[in-house]
């Protein structure tokens, strides 16, 4: 799975959706962080969630965060 970075809470967005699709509870990635599901549901609504955070949610769910960086093409008119 590949995603264009725009800001923070996409990357929480995208973290959801993949819960959905792996149809992985947040009370289970909850068990596996030992915390309660509170705490990660705070986790992933606070404003400086960063690549750490999704990184141990991520690693919780059974997946790497992988960053990849690409130059920018740019138009030539």
């Amino acid at each position: 799975m590949s995603i264009h970075y725009k800001d923070n809470e996409q990357i929480v967005i995208e973290i959801k959706k993949l819960m959905l699709e792996k149809q992985i509870s947040q009370r289970e990635i909850a068990e596996q962080l030992n915390i309660k599901p509170q705490g990660l549901t705070k986790l992933l609504n606070k404003k400086n969630f960063g690549f750490e955070d999704a990184q141990k949610v991520l690693s919780a769910m059974g997946y790497d965060l992988v960053i990849d960086f690409q130059q920018t093409t740019t138009s030539q008119s």
